[in-house]
């Protein structure tokens, strides 16, 4: 399914990235084919009034020059002294006849723009000019500009055509162009889109992982005092054994057994949800940790462990918390201390104060937790005993501490404790608001 979801999520990035790509290069486009045009333009629009400037100035002009000019720009030259042709055949021979194309060229200026190449000039001082574009027989097209020039003798008809091939060409290639950059633009921006779109659904492949490892777990967990409640409950029908209460304590054990793991299970479901409440109000640490105290002291003592508690000698400022969650998170850290270290060991409680933060750390002289299981310890239903002989600790404690802590915008981390050991330190801002 979720690869499903990776290729749909792809398909879409793709889709839209490449229609908003295939717009730009085509705006793009049609702006540099516009600038090529105009370009074109400008340069043939100088070419004619270069002719024009040396017509007016030396009422002659050299056919070598003319032969130059033509061969250079690819250009199609026809003068007319008072309707008398100038005696020039051209440079080159365009697919088109020549002389076809200079009538082309004035039929289309008399029928399209009312310009008349053998009409005399409207003013003595005023060039009259008109530019368009003609097709030959080809299929090729020519750029053209006329001109009627007047002079002291009389006038000059100029007629110059430009075969807009090398421009066609420019084009194509500009176009091929921007085909292949928009093309490879698509291939990387689908490649992009699906690795974005892994990137996306990681943390929904991380959480299905976590959820399926989470229900594995549990299921691991019930299985065995299901299995538990199922043997005592055959022997007592069996009527094998006489005294049955052995079988029913220990179906009684189990059951209390799974009714813990599944309030703990209902506890975080809560919280998974966020419709796990507290209920603030403020509330003195330091007494809470001496009533808390009082409770394990009994457990320390029979176990041979030493349990201290440290307060500070400046009065500590209220938190505000859920004094019942407090409680429940340090007791967790307090039952893994007491569970973990071995008799004639130590276990301190240190509350402290920093800036604005409150900080409870539970320090014990344990066997520590190694470096490999340090980043998972806060995972459901981890635990560092991986066979899972600890029927009293279902690995879920330490998540359920965190989530406490991180209701009341606070942290909980760990660290070493020199010498060896652990060190649980919990931070809570005093100015915690509701």
């Amino acid at each position: 399914m979720l690869k499903e979801l990776r290729m749909h999520l792809t398909l879409i990035c793709s889709t839209i990235t490449g229609l908003i790509l295939c717009v730009i290069c085509l705006i793009a486009l049609q702006i540099s084919e516009t600038n090529i045009d105009t370009s074109s333009h400008i340069a043939f629009e100088n070419q004619l009034q270069t002719i024009t400037y040396q017509l007016q100035t030396y009422q002659s002009i050299k056919l070598s020059w003319l032969a130059q000019l033509e061969t250079n720009n690819k250009l199609i030259i026809s003068i007319e002294d008072n309707t008398h042709p100038l005696f020039f055949k051209g440079a080159w021979t365009p697919l088109t006849p020549r002389d076809k194309l200079i009538q082309k060229a004035h039929e289309t200026a008399l029928e399209d723009y009312q310009f008349d190449m053998d009409a005399p000039p409207t003013s003595r001082l005023n060039i009259s000019k008109q530019f368009f574009k003609i097709q030959g027989d080809e299929c090729e097209y020519y750029r053209v500009g006329v001109a009627l020039i007047p002079s002291y003798k009389g006038s000059f008809s100029l007629t110059l055509l430009q075969d807009m091939s090398v421009q066609k060409e420019t084009i194509i290639y500009t176009r091929l162009l921007f085909i292949s950059i928009s093309l490879i633009g698509i291939v990387l921006l689908s490649l992009f889109s699906y690795w974005f779109a892994g990137r996306a659904i990681l943390p929904i492949t991380i959480n299905q992982q976590k959820q399926v490892q989470f229900i594995a777990a549990a299921s691991h967990e019930l299985k065995s005092p299901l299995a538990v409640i199922q043997s005592s409950n055959s022997v007592i029908q069996s009527g094998i054994h006489l005294d049955s209460q052995p079988f029913t304590m220990q179906i009684e054990r189990e059951c209390k057994r799974m009714a813990r793991l599944v309030d703990d299970l209902l506890l975080l479901a809560t919280a998974d949800a966020n419709t796990w409440s507290i209920h603030k109000k403020p509330v003195e640490l330091d007494t809470l940790l001496i009533d808390m105290l009082d409770t394990f002291i009994p457990l320390a003592n029979g176990k041979r462990q030493r349990l201290n508690l440290n307060l500070p000698e400046y009065t500590l400022p209220p938190v505000l918390c859920d004094d019942e969650r407090i409680l429940q998170a340090i007791t967790i850290l307090l039952d893994n201390a007491l569970h973990y270290v071995q008799e004639g060991g130590t276990i301190t409680i240190d509350l402290s104060m920093r800036s604005d933060t409150c900080i409870i750390k539970v320090i014990d002289n344990g066997p520590g937790i190694p470096p490999s299981h340090a980043s998972h310890i806060f995972d459901r239903f981890y635990r560092v005993d991986a066979s899972r002989k600890d029927k009293n600790h279902y690995g879920l404690g330490l998540s359920i501490a965190k989530e406490i802590i991180h209701l009341h915008n606070g942290k909980l981390d760990f660290s070493p404790t020199p010498g060896g050991g652990c060190t649980f330190i919990i931070e809570l801002p005093l100015l915690t608001k509701s």
